[in-house]
């Protein structure tokens, strides 16, 4: 039990730094992201109006008519010596016809670069990213349209961004790996932790569950002394007085009642333990164990008329678990169903097989219910439904508490419906093992 908290603890501190780191991360990597961005934007559209203004003077140069520029398709010399190596420059007409390309990148990435430009060219004002693939070698260019009003082409600036995509997606891997390395750091820390603030809960349950059982066994034997001398005295209830023999009546009926809660608490207290422990499992013939508590329980049905139906008929259902436990499990539910039955009733028992690994065991009695509000809280120790209907009705409040803690030893579920019209029905679900020859643990 305090191990499965424990890894609750490391799990949720675990998760809430996950989402932190994640939160962190994250916004570093798209800052940073943003801010290479930026400064790309920032560099193109410098470089743009660089590139405009030498447009426009190379217009006036060739309307001006100088020797050698009567050509209507020659461009006037243009300066493009604000390039950098890693900039282009591109000069397209409206019919997607190339006029000029910086020198520098008349080479094998030209082609390419033409037909992404025609494939995929940005708006007027903005920009895009192309990658280039040529001879094995991979490029990508933030590409940036800027406005030219007025004019028959189109102009194209663009900058080789491929060494900061990779330092980018080389920080996107860096970050992960630093955070999974973190996250796994943080989670045996954290176990640690939780082990350490587990210490002195754990210390405590000790106390409390070794406290319950050493007084369940120390009232043990006051409660046989005094109910060997109850006993006693009845071998004589006739010499004494009528209101003698009822307070002497009820005294036994409560050493009883006190014997049965020292057996349950008992019961408790060795389940707890036993579930925090690995207990030694054998196979049991489910229908075998019930058919033997359901007939034992009919000594007790006769006394209030009850008739207890067996309809469990599946064959060759196996249980790996503690037979001792399982017997009892069913004992208390049919001890249950019998106690709140009406005079008369009837309870009956089933199964029916779920899937190919799981059988579903089903009680059923015909009494009037139980209260809606009261369904969550059945299986809660010392919680009795109904305390005013049915307190004249034997019993500790344990018993149901017993059986959730057997069925979930056993990793199995049990549940509880009820109404007035159907009566109570509660349902056991078990993992089960179909065995094909020889049984073997």
């Amino acid at each position: 039990m305090f191990e499965k908290t424990r890894k609750k603890l490391t799990l949720m501190y675990s998760g809430m730094l996950a989402l932190i780191l994640v939160v962190v991360f994250v916004g570093f990597y798209w800052t940073l992201a943003a801010v290479i961005g930026r400064n790309e934007q920032m560099q193109l559209e410098s470089i743009a109006e660089k590139a405009i203004h030498e447009w426009k003077e190379s217009q006036e140069r060739k309307l001006s008519g100088r020797p050698g520029e009567a050509d209507p398709n020659f461009v006037g010399r243009m300066d493009l010596d604000f390039l950098q190596q890693n900039q282009v420059f591109m000069l397209v007409s409206n019919e997607q016809m190339l006029v000029k390309m910086s020198p520098e990148h008349n080479s094998k990435f030209a082609s390419s670069f033409q037909q992404e430009i025609r494939e995929h060219a940005p708006g007027e004002g903005r920009t895009t990213r192309i990658f280039l693939h040529a001879d094995g070698e991979k490029k990508t260019f933030a590409v940036y349209r800027p406005v030219v009003a007025g004019e028959d082409v189109q102009i194209y600036l663009a900058e080789d961004v491929s060494r900061m995509e990779q330092l980018l997606h080389q920080m996107k891997w860096t970050l992960t790996v630093i955070a999974i390395l973190l996250l796994g750091l943080a989670a045996l820390i954290g176990y640690w932790f939780s082990g350490r603030a587990m210490v002195p809960i754990d210390q405590s349950y000790k106390r409390q569950k070794d406290f319950t059982t050493d007084a369940s066994h120390e009232l043990r034997t006051p409660l046989s002394v005094i109910l060997s001398s109850a006993e006693i005295l009845q071998e004589k209830k006739e010499s004494l007085p009528a209101f003698h023999q009822t307070v002497l009546q009820s005294m036994v009926d409560e050493i009883h009642r006190m014997s049965r809660l020292i057996d349950d608490l008992l019961t408790l207290a060795r389940s707890d333990v036993e579930t925090n422990q690995k207990l030694s499992f054998q196979p049991i013939d489910l229908r075998s164990l019930i058919a033997e508590v359901a007939d034992r329980m009919q000594i007790k049905a006769v006394d209030k008329e009850v008739t207890v139906v067996n309809q469990v008929e599946l064959d060759s259902v196996h249980l790996m678990g503690h037979s001792d436990s399982i017997r009892q499990l069913f004992y208390i539910l049919l001890d249950n169903a019998v106690k709140y039955s009406e005079q008369g009733g009837k309870v009956e028992i089933d199964a029916v097989k779920e899937g190919t690994n799981k059988v579903a065991y089903s009680v059923r009695d015909y009494r009037n219910g139980i209260p809606e509000e009261d369904l969550p809280y059945v299986f809660e120790r010392f919680y009795r439904a109904d305390k005013a209907r049915y307190r004249d009705v034997e019993g500790t409040g344990l018993g149901l508490a017993i059986a959730a803690q057997i069925v979930k030893m056993h990793k199995g579920q049990i549940s509880v419906k009820s109404s007035k019209e159907q009566g109570t029905l509660f349902t056991v679900v078990f993992p089960v093992i179909q065995p094909r020859g020889d049984i073997r643990p």
